[in-house]
């Protein structure tokens, strides 16, 4: 599959193809016209982001994309969730601008974008949105934001609750037990990237941790298999079912049960 293209080994000739494919150019919304938020950023940069706020007394959800970048389906999913939480969803872009449709483009912009500078990031989101510690806050993300998403609240923010859509899981029994809010799994039993294995693994670290958690794994899909809030609102499955254990989740979390 493409994703098997994160593990493969190069060779000069495919380094050039590769090369080739990341410029060519792109077919997307350009962020200034998606974004309606801007954030002062660590060293002077800039944070875009897409605020959606819904009508309720919810928490605050950080919205991870995945890693196409922030892109219109991410901000659909952000309107759905403030809409349905009655909460405020804050979608950052953590590329600093790059978005893309390019799957090898996209490859390169995952692996070229370090932890910490998305740290950063969303340490400044969360400064500028005023969310101190024991906030009610949730940092969720899809894909290779659900990887970013679990360990930036691992590293720097632990009193939030995380929402992993297929993103690389932490098995490291002590980086989780720093977690002091729940955790909420959503996989795919046909998902390339992450064995059943590896998810079992994930399931004992988390409880060998501590940590309250929900983790569920959907049979006969693979990796990002909701693409779209259209799939909920026709009642799709699994989308629909992952969705509600997504948002019980959260309304759970937000009203302190």
């Amino acid at each position: 599959s493409a994703f098997s293209l994160l593990s493969a080994p190069w060779t000069s000739s495919a380094a050039h193809i590769l090369e080739h494919l990341i410029s060519l150019p792109l077919h997307v919304t350009p962020l200034k016209d998606l974004t309606n938020t801007r954030i002062p950023g660590p060293g002077g940069c800039e944070v875009l982001a897409y605020t959606a706020t819904g009508k309720g007394a919810g928490g605050t959800i950080i919205l991870l994309h995945e890693f196409f970048g922030l892109n219109p389906s991410i901000i659909e999913k952000a309107e759905a969730l403030s809409q349905d939480l009655g909460c405020t969803v804050v979608a950052p872009d953590t590329f600093r601008g790059d978005v893309t449709d390019n799957i090898p483009r996209a490859i390169w912009l995952a692996l070229s974008t370090p932890q910490d500078r998305v740290n950063d990031d969303l340490d400044a989101v969360c400064s500028y949105l005023g969310l101190e510690e024991g906030a009610k806050l949730a940092i969720m993300g899809f894909c290779y934001g659900g990887g970013k998403a679990i360990r930036y609240a691992t590293q720097r923010r632990p009193d939030a609750a995380t929402v992993v859509f297929y993103g690389k899981p932490v098995t490291d029994v002590e980086e989780l037990r720093r977690l002091r809010a729940p955790l909420c799994g959503v996989f795919g039993s046909k998902d390339a990237q992450f064995s059943a294995t590896l998810l079992e693994k994930f399931q004992e670290s988390l409880d060998k941790a501590g940590v309250a958690s929900d983790v569920r794994i959907y049979d006969g899909v693979g990796h990002a298999f909701w693409t779209d809030v259209s799939q909920i609102r026709r009642g799709e499955q699994p989308q629909t079912d992952a969705y509600a254990q997504c948002t019980s989740f959260l309304r759970n979390f937000f009203s302190g049960e």
